[in-house]
């Protein structure tokens, strides 16, 4: 049943084709999947025009031609190498696209400079090349280039009515990059820890630093760590070569990972008032971090 009434411009065909026999590859699909779910908010910019960056949702996927509205009608084999429709194994997949509204946000905060880019790159203009920004996920960002198939209309279903692109994935084009771009320092730190659960200060261990993010462990209380949230502050106190006095910063949690968690530093005790931490303070800490011996 087709649920599309297209109404971008077709060319006419002079000559039969003969389509190609397309296999997709399942288990990079099966990676893929988790990183732009249906129902996420995906940011993207067309024609690699990275500095033209706009907003929209991951309504549904296409996949072997069948709508998929929501993420719990697809699962995966223990071994994520088979995928699956409502419990239907997918012997072999031929295509798979995701569809996200015609309508963009952010395109009026955009500056001029940035419009006359988006207006020369075509937007969703059929063929064009759209690359999505997917979720973050154990510590990666995730990128994948589509390309617009179908600018369409929907004539029935759950968003009858609205106009949609329909965007062509190759799941072989993921690509993964660390958050952390800068060279990370291990350590074994010793300090103190405060979150919003238990204010008493708990033993806990930093063992890497990079950019503003550090990663910790709660030696012998990993409920500290299972405790935190996503955006919660903690509270933390260390010790560092050639200091004088204990730090004292704050920061939000980014994420939890089993019994490490990793934050993002934001202030630093200075006096008796927080204050926000300044690239010289980053600076200072990794000059004393690297006073550190080598770890055997």
């Amino acid at each position: 049943m087709n649920i599309f009434k297209i109404f971008s411009n077709k060319r006419t065909e002079t000559a039969p084709t003969t389509a190609l026999h397309v296999v997709l590859n399942t288990p990079k699909l099966c990676k893929m999947i988790p990183y732009f779910p249906i129902g996420s908010g995906v940011k993207f910019y067309p024609e690699y025009r990275s500095e033209v960056v706009l907003s929209s949702i991951i309504i549904a996927y296409l996949i072997n031609g069948e709508i998929v509205y929501s993420n719990a009608e697809i699962t995966f084999s223990d071994n994520e190498k088979q995928l699956f429709i409502n419990n239907a194994p997918i012997e072999e997949v031929n295509s798979f696209a995701i569809m996200v509204p015609s309508e963009t946000r952010g395109e009026t905060e955009l500056d001029y400079e940035r419009k006359e880019s988006l207006g020369q790159s075509g937007g969703f203009a059929k063929g064009n090349s759209i690359t999505l920004i997917g979720k973050e996920k154990n510590g990666k960002t995730s990128t994948i280039d589509t390309v617009v198939k179908t600018y369409a209309l929907l004539k029935e279903g759950y968003y009858s009515g609205a106009k949609v692109v329909v965007l062509n994935v190759d799941p072989a084009l993921l690509s993964l990059k660390d958050q952390r771009i800068k060279k990370r320092l291990e350590a074994q730190i010793p300090g103190l820890i405060q979150t919003k659960d238990y204010t008493e200060f708990n033993q806990c261990t930093i063992i890497d630093f990079s950019e503003f993010t550090i990663k910790i462990t709660c030696d012998d209380n990993d409920i500290v760590i299972m405790s935190c949230r996503k955006g919660e502050t903690v509270t933390l106190t260390f010790d560092l070569p050639n200091s004088d006095e204990s730090n004292v910063m704050q920061g939000k949690v980014l994420r939890t990972e089993e019994t490490s968690m990793i934050v993002e530093l934001k202030d630093i005790l200075i006096g008796e008032t927080f204050k926000p931490l300044e690239p010289i303070d980053l600076i200072e800490i990794k000059a004393k971090l690297l006073q550190l011996p080598p770890r055997s």
